[in-house]
Order: structure tokens, then sequence, then C-alpha cells
């Protein structure tokens, strides 16, 4: 197999995961200049090749030359994301309804590549749940994304304002570790919600839907859910 992600890539991390466990070849394109940081570090342990990409050839979908005359190679997307497997990635909405006994007001999620909001988006069609997206990254192409994953008809609500300052990037306050670490640390995005969340996604989900919470966005008595969706530091 053949893949794609950034240097804090959960993807990578499961898939890499994945190889280990289940004895197949795994070579991951990542995009930018070699670096270290738990993420990282964590997928080169599982043994899979690490092929450093330029920016441009990674937004390209370049690959080295010698991936791409690989015979047989399987190609998975950044993030996993493909239509295929949103039937898959939906199946967290299920399992929020089996386990909440009802379908929830609002259902909130972090967005990177767009495959497991895309997924859920299509998996709540029909129910009373707004799904809330809050992409990790900036840019007005978020929901032209999920539009083109999940099809025409699909009513959601795309979250843009609490990305601070685009992938990777967090606010300093953020930081709980020593300041030698070279990846992003824990995060505690509110003073009286002291939980260990990982900045690059999840933390900038908590934090958008605390302050919607504070200004009063959702009608009292709603049911929210907010679905943690990765950080593995």
């Amino acid at each position: 197999m053949v893949t794609f992600g950034g240097n804090y890539s959960n993807h990578l991390a499961a898939l890499a995961t994945a190889s280990r466990r289940y004895t197949f070849p795994l070579h991951c394109c990542v995009r930018g200049e070699p670096v270290t940081n738990p993420v990282i570090d964590y997928v080169a342990s599982r043994g899979p090749a690490l092929h450093w990409l330029s920016r441009s050839d990674y937004r390209a979908g370049r690959l080295p030359p010698a991936l791409a005359s690989l015979p047989g190679a399987v190609l998975i997307p950044a993030g996993g994301t493909t239509p295929a497997a949103l039937p898959y990635t939906g199946e967290v909405y299920a399992e929020i309804v089996a386990q909440l006994g009802r379908h929830p007001d609002y259902c909130c999620l972090s967005m990177g590549t767009g495959g497991t909001a895309a997924g859920t988006i299509r998996a709540a069609a029909g129910t009373p749940a707004r799904v809330e997206v809050f992409p990790a990254l900036r840019g007005d192409w978020p929901r032209a994304a999920l539009e083109e994953l999940t099809g025409p008809g699909h009513d959601f609500t795309v979250v843009s304002d609490y990305h601070f300052g685009g992938y990777a990037r967090y606010p300093a306050r953020w930081r709980r570790d020593a300041p030698r670490r070279t990846a992003p640390a824990a995060a505690a995005v509110d003073p009286d919600l002291d939980l260990p969340l990982e900045p690059v996604y999840t933390a900038k989900l908590f934090a958008g839907v605390l302050d919607r919470l504070r200004r009063a966005h959702y009608p009292r008595g709603s049911t929210l859910v907010v679905v943690h969706t990765g950080g593995i530091y």
C-alpha cells in the first residue's frame, strides 16, 4: 500500500499500525521536509518506508519514481478519504444513536481531509441531528470538499472560525509540555475543562464548541455530542 499524510497525520499512524499487525508492506508519502515528532517517530517504528515529498509534489500527487513504477501498489488517499470509505466512517453516527438511545440535536466533529465528517453527514441525513463540522485547516475549500464527497442534498454546518491559523497552528497558551519538545503538546482549551487534547484537530473542535456554548448558540436543553476523532500525543 502507498498512502499520504502530513507530519501529524493520525491516518499515517493508524495505517502503520495496521501494516504491522496484518503484515503488509506500506509506503508513506509525507508532506514537507523530514522532521521528528511523536507521530512520525511512531509511524517509523511500525516499519513502513517513509518518503518525504516537497509540498508542490505532494499537492500535485507526484510519486517518487520508485513508487510510481511499483507493481500492484494500492493507493490510499490522505486521510483514507474516498467515497467508498463513507459507509464505514459514518458508522460513528449509528454508535452515537445506539449509546445515547436517541438522535442528538447536534453532532460536532473536527475535519482534516473530511472523510469522517462526510460519512457522518450522510449517516445523519433525514434525522433531527444537525452535523457541525469544525475544519482544522484554514481556507474556503471545506464545504466544497464535503459536498463533493457526500453528493447533493445534504444539510450541514461548516464552522470555520476555529482553525487558529491553519494546520498544526494553535495558541501558545495551549501548551502543557516542556519547551524542548518539537511536536504539538497536549492542550487545555478551557480552565474548567482540564482535558489532555491534541491541538491539531480535537482541541480546536472543543474550543469552538465551548465558545459557541458561551455565546448561547445552542438552544437551552439541546443535546450535543462532540466526537473525539483522534490524536495520539
